[in-house]
């Protein structure tokens, strides 16, 4: 566990949120091989930003949580890392303090249940979190290389193909 990008995700367990260093760029699916289990043969074609990509299914090993590869289509690059029930994460309003107020809080959706504002962007840390406040649960993060606003719209939205404006 050596290779910076799953020494990062391992460290969340010890930092939390608040000490994300933002995802290392230009890694393979292999330099997150020790924490997250996500084979090559369960894949399916994903929105990542405004282009398409791969999303490999697995998960974090250090807490069983349900963990997503999403990586360029000729799977050589991660570009986003999506974690399901972050057992790491305190609740929104913790976390709220925690980090400050985002640069973005975009509507997203949690199946077909709509929550504006749900999709809080941090961007210079990259970072979202999704949040459901009235659940008091945060039932997501996405974990990304740190960049602006606009390339984050860009490069890493998930779902971004479901976002366009018209």
């Amino acid at each position: 566990m050596t290779a910076p990008a799953a020494t990062a995700l391992a460290a969340l367990a010890d930092t939390g949120l608040s000490g994300w260093p933002g995802l290392p760029e230009g890694r393979s699916p292999e330099d997150f091989a020790p924490v997250i289990d996500a084979p090559a043969d369960a894949q399916a074609l994903a929105d990542v930003g405004m282009r398409k990509g791969l999303a490999r299914f697995g998960e974090l090993a250090p807490f069983a949580a349900p963990a997503q590869l999403f990586t360029s289509t000729d799977g050589a690059e991660v570009w986003v890392v999506a974690i399901d029930d972050p057992p790491f994460a305190g609740a929104p309003q913790l976390e709220r303090e925690r980090l400050g107020s985002p640069a973005l809080a975009l509507d997203s959706a949690r199946g077909t249940v709509s929550l504006p504002g749900a999709e809080w962007v941090y961007p210079q840390r990259g970072l979202t979190v999704f949040a459901d406040v009235v659940d008091a649960r945060i039932w997501r993060v996405a974990l990304f290389p740190r960049c602006t606003e606009e390339q984050y719209v860009e490069l890493y939205r998930l779902g971004a193909g479901e976002h366009r404006p018209p």
